[in-house]
């Protein structure tokens, strides 16, 4: 008996696998697209044949990405699973196999792979806890042991409890400060006061004696004090300053080792009768250069210096 070129097509495209009598007329669909939802499902099967049910599996409101589609008869199994195999669904090919018969080892009824149980966490201990699990293995001791031996196993605990409280990460890296900086003096009444350091002494002490020079000299009768001058004022503009008075020298005094002005200088005048003319005039008419005024006193120095070093003696207007 020949057959017919179509029946020897329909034969080369049926399914080589055999389905059992105890298969379900039903197939596992994976990789489906995340958004494709029940009705979706069942149009992209509807032109194999009768779809009886379909059902995307979720977890919660999401896609678990695989479902099941489930047939009249398992004619159509076969049928479905020879056309949409690796069919691309919104771009996606799509994975279709014979579901497998429910068993007790599955998660999901016909489902592919049964779903693997969830294991139970382990409950973690804190350190805390740890610590005292492991006090607690170290407590139990057998009852055969002699008196020697449990003494020995009280101490290891005693020393485990005194390491942790001793615990050198929690312990403060600088001592903790005096909220109340009187209090040492207070809790000791016979302590000696604090020693200064040897450069503030000799700067106190160098203040010290200034003031007293200062306060224990007496005026100049011929040199005068001249403050608030431009830091450019050279010597020769000092001079000038007081061209119409017998003088004898001028000069601006600067730093010995930066050599920089320091804004002042003295003058010295001829006789004490020139000093007392400058005085007068520049007490009612003060000197205005580059919109300062000029501060003019007796100097406190009968011999000036132009460095800071030898001018202590100087007056201040």
């Amino acid at each position: 008996m020949s057959s017919s070129p179509e029946t020897t097509a329909a034969a080369a495209a049926a399914p080589a696998a055999t389905i059992d009598a105890a298969q379900v007329p039903k197939v596992f669909v994976g990789n489906l697209p995340y958004k494709t939802n029940d009705e979706q499902l069942k149009a992209f099967f509807s032109d194999v044949g009768e779809v009886v049910e379909v059902r995307v599996i979720m977890r919660g409101t999401r896609s678990m990405g695989y479902g099941f589609v489930s047939f009249a008869d398992l004619a159509t199994v076969n049928k479905a699973v020879a056309a949409k195999d690796q069919a691309e669904l919104e771009g996606r090919p799509l994975k279709v196999e014979v579901a497998r018969p429910p068993s007790k080892e599955a998660g999901e009824e016909g489902s592919s792979k049964p779903a693997r149980r969830r294991q139970p966490r382990r409950k973690t201990e804190t350190k805390g806890e740890a610590q005292e699990t492991k006090e607690a293995k170290a407590a139990e001791v057998p009852a055969k042991q002699s008196g020697a031996e449990n003494s020995a196993d009280e101490a290891k605990l005693e020393k485990s409890k005194a390491g942790r409280r001793a615990n050198p990460r929690r312990q403060r890296r600088f001592p903790k400060k005096d909220s109340n900086p009187d209090s040492a003096a207070t809790d000791s009444p016979n302590a000696e006061p604090k020693t200064e350091s040897k450069g503030a002494s000799k700067a106190a002490a160098r203040a010290a004696a200034k003031a007293a020079a200062r306060a224990n000299a007496k005026p100049s009768e011929t040199v005068i004090y001249v403050g608030n001058l431009p830091y450019s004022t050279t010597d020769e503009e000092l001079s000038k300053l007081f061209s119409d008075f017998s003088i004898s020298s001028a000069h601006v005094v600067v730093a010995k080792k930066t050599n920089r002005h320091k804004g002042y200088g003295f003058v010295t005048l001829a006789n004490a009768a020139e000093q007392l003319k400058v005085i007068e005039r520049f007490s009612n008419n003060p000197i205005v250069v580059n919109e300062r005024i000029l501060n003019i006193s007796p100097a406190l120095s009968e011999y000036p210096a132009s460095t800071d070093q030898a001018s202590e003696g100087e007056a201040t207007a």
